[in-house]
């Protein structure tokens, strides 16, 4: 296995070589698998490009790419293009160059790669894993919470550690979302990346670290900057699964069906004098013939009812449940608001029944209806 090492740096020429020493030393642990090491400088004016020429002439096995200051994402990707095109990687594996990460920890890495992993997270929030004991309380929560939100958020939780640079994987991730990847510069990079990976169906293991506070330089982060952009990429991811999955279509077809809906409840009241309920329940029977045909086509078509018999049968089957959930939700509720506080703001309760009926309706519906074969 051909592996090569990413150390993005800014303004690292103190931790630098350290980490390089420290790497070649943990290199003799792995000798079944070759080791490359490269270094992406951003142009660093402390003088990190000069301290890296130098340590090439002692170790042809490291390379420095020097390129503007453009965001930790665009150092990475930059690192990872070597890698693959001239330095013909099996596997990549990143990792801070301030001592943050811990270099003995890399043999850990290789050995989950070895076992069948495609993607191997070092974390801070399992077991056997921490972060500095003399950080603040501030900065703890915030890093506690920061993780929480992208886990939970993305719906990834069983991967606890998302924002930490301590990671190795499989080359093929890089080749099929390099493109998409070019979009993200900062810190959010990291975030990203492993999340694409996990949909591209990428077999995560955690190995536990400890992170310590660097010993040398000043951190790279700003602290708002980043909160702003994973609460931007976690939001906006949220959103297009919604749109864009099976929910998000319920809601446009239940859309179309709660137009029928109350247009027919507002004629049978307004024109016709039909009582509420009555009026509710007739606009509820046409649209739920329309929001089951839909459904079928679009929202669920992967799960698509396709003979007559079974058409039938499924339709029977959505009227029942469908009309559980008008009578007793939908129209008690508007039944109660009427009881309660009169008829003049029927269609307000018909709203707040919609509701609670949107609810049941989306459950029923794909976990009976439509349940995945």
């Amino acid at each position: 296995m051909n592996l090569v090492i990413i150390l993005p740096t800014y303004n690292e020429r103190e931790n630098i070589e350290l980490v390089l020493e420290a790497l070649h030393t943990e290199a003799k642990k792995i000798s079944q698998h070759s080791c490359s090491y490269v270094v992406v400088d951003d142009l660093s004016p402390d003088g990190t490009g000069d301290v890296i020429r130098n340590y090439q002439k002692k170790h042809k096995d490291t390379y420095l790419l020097e390129g503007k200051k453009e965001g930790l994402g665009k150092a990475l990707l930059r690192g990872m293009t070597y890698a693959v095109e001239k330095l013909r990687a099996d596997y990549i594996l990143q990792m801070d160059c301030d001592l943050s990460h811990d270099p003995t920890k890399v043999p850990a890495f290789i050995r989950e790669l070895d076992a069948g992993a495609d993607f191997v997270v070092g974390s801070r929030y399992i077991k056997g894993g921490s972060i500095p004991s003399n950080w603040g309380i501030h900065r703890k929560i915030f890093s506690v919470t920061g993780n929480a939100i992208v886990r939970f958020g993305l719906g990834f939780a069983k991967v606890h550690d998302w924002t930490g640079g301590f990671r190795a994987y499989s080359v093929r991730y890089y080749k099929e979302l390099k493109e998409q990847m070019r979009s993200y510069s900062g810190y959010v990079f990291q975030i990203a990346f492993l999340h694409k990976a996990i949909q591209k169906g990428a077999h995560v293991v955690e190995v536990p670290i400890h992170f310590t506070d660097r010993k040398f330089g000043h951190s790279k982060i700003a602290p708002a900057e980043y909160i702003k952009n994973v609460l931007l990429y976690v939001g906006s991811t949220r959103i297009k699964n919604i749109v864009e999955g099976s929910f998000g279509k319920f809601l446009v077809v239940g859309g179309f069906g709660f137009i029928i809906n109350a247009g027919l409840l507002v004629v049978f009241r307004e024109w016709f004098g039909f009582s509420p309920t009555i009026a509710n329940l007739i606009g509820a029977a046409a649209a739920i013939f329309s929001n089951f045909n839909l459904n079928n086509l679009w929202t669920f078509k992967k799960e698509k009812i396709t003979t007559v018999g079974m058409y039938v049968s499924k339709l029977i089957q959505f009227y029942g449940t469908s009309l559980i959930g008008v009578i007793v939700i939908q129209t008690g509720t508007i039944a109660l608001g009427v009881k309660l506080f009169g008829d003049r703001q029927y269609f307000l309760y018909f709203l707040l029944g919609t509701a609670l009926l949107l609810i049941w309706n989306y459950s029923v519906y794909s976990k009976i209806i439509w349940k995945k074969k």
